[in-house]
């Protein structure tokens, strides 16, 4: 079964706030049986374009969670939130 970024984001965002993952990184990576890994890299790629389109910069530490979870959690759902806009 092939899932989107969007199912993605809305996973890592669901796993990193359970506190099954500390980052970003470890949670995309840890659905590889869920998505291919083409469609991960993409939400890297998203979550990484977000980061530096709301904050100026981005780095693999911030997608690491070395932030914390709270921001790691609002970087998630900024970037479901910028994709779910650029759809509408």
């Amino acid at each position: 079964m092939e899932t989107t970024v969007i199912g993605v984001l809305r996973t890592a965002c669901d796993l990193v706030g359970t506190g099954q993952f500390p980052g970003i990184i470890e949670a995309i990576s840890s659905l590889r049986d869920q998505a291919s890994g083409r469609t991960r890299d993409l939400a890297y790629y998203a979550v990484l374009e977000t980061a530096m389109v709301s904050r100026g910069d981005a780095s693999l530490a911030m997608l690491a969670g070395e932030d914390g979870t709270e921001s790691t959690i609002e970087l998630l759902e900024a970037t479901i939130r910028r994709i779910m806009s650029a759809l509408h």
